[in-house]
């Protein structure tokens, strides 16, 4: 028998391709949601743990700094808990709400004040002297400069990223060590223990600086990631977050005002020490010396410089003042002028030098001559 019945037609779904974008974006509203109720529903019991997350990362973070220990410190980028409330303040922004983000970011920055005052009371605790040098790694975390605006915003898209592409969990330790937040609070704690009130604010700039990054970068992120036809519906929320997103975008822009004008000193510091370091050894051919450290405060207009200079071989024999005893051709030309020839004369120069005995000896027979700055051509 013919067998007449139709076959049902595999007709395609024009509306599937839009309602999976519809899912895929609600997917995506709902993380970015996710990411703005961080703390789950307790509340309390979150707050809780981020307090001793944070004090524990303070504590860890000023005995790194003072035991000069980078392990240690490291250590305490990845105790520290800021990074979620700071990523929960983008993601209110994006999201248009204005009271969150202004409630988070008064958190943030009460938290990062009480950071400081922890940092300072364990240094008082622990009855550091206040005569001792302070550790190179607190003194690190008061040079910020643009370089570390551009780390910032690395390390803000990577923890948003992670934030949204929850497969990508891994990438947590990373973007925590990329981004200083609890170290810089830790050093500012101890340099307002020693005085030391201007590193102090660089100290606090270097977190601002990381702080405004975080925000902008991963508000990008999720505007870039997130579903923005649904974000952007109301025209109140679109009005909410232009608010926001300038807020912040303003709040770095002066910061990076004062980083930048940190690089551009910077720079110039360096390209006067080399300059300087080449004068030097100019001014002194032919006597060999050693250029040790060249400081140049373009603020201050102070430069320290330290130096080895080699006395001649038969200085040992003789019974002199060190200038007596210096070689001739340093004083023929005074310091003063060739220090003048690169600085100018505003500037004023601590020179700290040293002196030893160099000699060069002769293995094919007795004799002892003054030692080159360099071996001769050739050997």
């Amino acid at each position: 028998m013919l067998d007449t019945s139709l076959s049902k037609p595999n007709v395609c779904d024009p509306y599937k391709p839009s309602r999976e974008r519809s899912a895929m974006a609600n997917q995506m509203y709902g993380s970015v949601r996710d990411i703005l109720r961080f703390e789950g529903s307790d509340t309390p019991a979150y707050w809780r743990r981020f307090s001793i997350l944070l004090t524990l990362a303070v504590v860890i973070a000023t005995m790194g700094l003072l035991r000069n220990s980078g392990a240690v410190i490291i250590a305490a980028m990845l105790v520290a808990p800021l990074m979620t409330p700071i990523l929960g303040i983008a993601s209110s922004i994006v999201m248009g709400w204005v009271g969150r983000a202004s409630k988070l970011l008064l958190t943030v920055w009460l938290a990062a004040g009480l950071s400081v005052l922890l940092a300072w009371l364990l240094v008082w605790l622990t009855d550091v002297p206040r005569g001792i040098v302070i550790p190179s790694e607190v003194i690190s975390r008061t040079d910020p400069g643009a370089e570390d605006l551009v780390i910032a915003l690395a390390a803000g898209i990577a923890g948003a990223y992670v934030q949204i592409r929850k497969s990508e969990a891994s990438l947590i330790p990373g973007a925590a060590i990329g981004v200083s937040l609890v170290p810089p609070l830790a050093a500012a704690g101890i340099l307002l223990y020693f005085g030391q009130l201007s590193r102090c604010y660089e100290a606090l700039l270097l977190f601002a600086t990381n702080f405004g990054a975080i925000i902008l970068s991963a508000c990008i992120v999720y505007l870039v990631l997130g579903p923005r036809d649904l974000l952007f519906r109301a025209g109140t929320r679109r009005i909410k977050f232009t608010l926001g997103f300038v807020t912040i975008a303003a709040f770095l822009a002066i910061v990076f005002s004062q980083l930048f004008t940190a690089t551009y000193f910077r720079f110039m510091e360096a390209g006067v020490q080399a300059k300087l370091s080449r004068r030097i050894v100019e001014w002194a051919t032919p006597t060999p010396i050693e250029i040790l450290r060249i400081d140049i405060d373009a603020h201050k207009k102070v430069a320290e410089v330290w130096v080895v200079v080699d006395l001649p071989s038969d200085a040992q024999y003789k019974v002199a003042s060190i200038s007596d005893l210096l070689p001739p051709a340093l004083k023929e030309v005074p310091f003063r002028d060739a220090a003048r020839d690169v600085l100018g004369p505003e500037y004023k120069v601590i020179v700290r030098y040293q002196t030893r005995l160099a000699w060069l000896v002769n293995l094919d027979n007795e004799t002892i001559e003054p030692a080159p700055s360099t071996l001769p051509e050739g050997d």
